[in-house]
């Protein structure tokens, strides 16, 4: 998308969606359930742009953010309560020029932000700054397990949590606790609705 195109929004209510996400998103908004239709016939792209106040239910254009992102919906599945829920894939950020007169939904000429590459120095060292900052933010919070899921570029010889031993259950006493397995069901899945 090099030169402007005309595409249907999606304003999102509690989500930002950035380039090479894959995010789920449960669209309830009668103007948003009809862009989803309308994109469905097509290419399968929609404009995705955060709006301004999350409680708005009807968002007037100048409160969404001007900026957002190019994406395609990989699936789409309406639910028995009217709702819609949908697989979306960033794929480049955007920055909406002029929204239409159309009022069924959302629809907005959009031009392609291209990527610049920054300074490599400038670049690291903002990595090694948020690498620091989630070290710590993972001492102070509890419910984040310790355990780094890739090296730290201080420390290039860290060992894995895969290659760790699993823990021992102490003697077995009336007291005790049984041994437990680790759960591995996956929670926190957000439910953004648009």
């Amino acid at each position: 998308m090099t030169e402007s195109k005309i595409l249907p929004v999606l304003p999102l209510r509690d989500i930002v969606v950035f380039p090479h996400m894959v995010v789920p998103l449960f669209v309830g908004r009668e103007k948003s359930v009809r862009a989803l239709d309308e994109i469905m016939k097509g290419e399968k792209q929609i404009l995705l742009a955060t709006q301004k106040n999350s409680v708005d239910d009807d968002p007037a254009t100048d409160a969404i953010y001007p900026t957002g992102v190019l994406a395609t919906v990989l699936q789409l599945l309406k639910l028995p309560d009217g709702t819609v829920k949908v697989l979306v894939e960033g794929k480049s950020r955007a920055r909406l020029t002029r929204f239409t007169d159309r009022e069924d939904y959302y629809e907005a000429e959009a031009v392609e932000i291209e990527d610049e590459a920054g300074d490599p120095s400038q670049s690291e060292a903002l990595l090694r700054a948020v690498i620091e900052q989630f070290e710590n933010y993972v001492k102070l919070n509890k419910k984040v397990p310790p355990r780094p899921s890739a090296p730290s570029p201080r420390s290039p010889i860290r060992p894995s949590w895969r290659t760790r031993s699993p823990p021992t259950c102490r003697s077995r006493s009336p007291t005790s606790r049984p041994c437990s397995k680790p759960s591995s069901s996956r929670r926190g899945w957000r439910r953004s609705m648009a």
